[in-house]
């Protein structure tokens, strides 16, 4: 959840050679996507119950690993 506790209803996830990639969610809030992202920076998009966007660009670094955690510092509306 975002810091004011709304919902997230949907998430789009972003590489350096894609575009933005609808994720689906797995169980909880844990999303994937069956897009191969190895090796790209990744930037986020999230979208509320509410319809509010935030986006966050280039969270986390071209060597990133799988169960890494990452905090953006930019996001937008």
């Amino acid at each position: 959840m975002l810091g004011w506790m709304e919902k997230i209803v949907a998430v789009k996830v972003k590489g350096s050679r894609t575009g933005w990639v609808q994720m689906g969610r797995n169980w909880g809030q844990n999303w994937q996507c069956n897009t191969n992202l190895a090796g790209q920076p990744l930037s986020f998009e999230v979208t509320t119950a509410s319809s509010i966007t935030l986006a966050s660009y280039n969270v986390a670094p071209a060597n990133w690993k799988f169960g890494q955690t990452f905090l953006g510092k930019q996001f937008q509306h």
